[in-house]
């Protein structure tokens, strides 16, 4: 009986899915760990830290050819039905106008489509971070860092 509970535990600490271990509070999407939390906002620091409290980081691709983990990670949004929000993204041209970075990998993103909204980002000083726009079905533009977001983490 011990060793059921423990397994029980076990669990439902991690979830398993192709292959990726995630401890809680992150799942597996598209072999990523990662945390959406679409009750807390903050700004990006705010949300940053939190991200890092959970041994993580706001999100950040690791090419830009990663349009199947975007896919499965937006099917994963509509269909817990968290879509009624807009997140954060690690993403920053603070400090590089014009010159759009991952913040954890400090890798340059490329701009356009698949992932950039029409017209975004924008050439200004006043919009120099990233999010998922629920109204633009979650294309990235860029907004103003001190605005109030939810976050997506990714473990780091």
């Amino acid at each position: 009986m011990a060793r059921l509970s423990l397994l029980l535990l076990f669990l439902g600490l991690a979830t398993l899915t192709a292959g990726q271990e995630c401890t809680h509070p992150f799942i597996a999407i598209g072999g990523l760990c990662i945390y959406i939390d679409p009750w807390v906002t903050g700004t990006m620091e705010e949300m940053r830290a939190i991200c890092k409290s959970h041994h993580g980081d706001l999100l950040w691709f690791d090419s830009d050819t990663d349009c199947d983990f975007y896919q499965e990670l937006l099917t994963h949004i509509h269909e817990t039905g968290i879509n009624e929000k807009d997140y954060w993204m690690g993403i920053t041209d603070e400090g590089h106008e014009g010159e759009w970075r991952y913040i954890k990998t400090n890798q340059v993103t490329r701009l356009g489509p698949p992932y950039w909204d029409t017209g975004y980002p924008r050439d200004t000083i006043t919009y120099n971070c990233a999010m998922f726009e629920n109204s633009r079905q979650y294309y990235w533009r860029d907004f103003s860092c001190t605005s109030s977001l939810a976050a997506i983490c990714r473990y780091a």
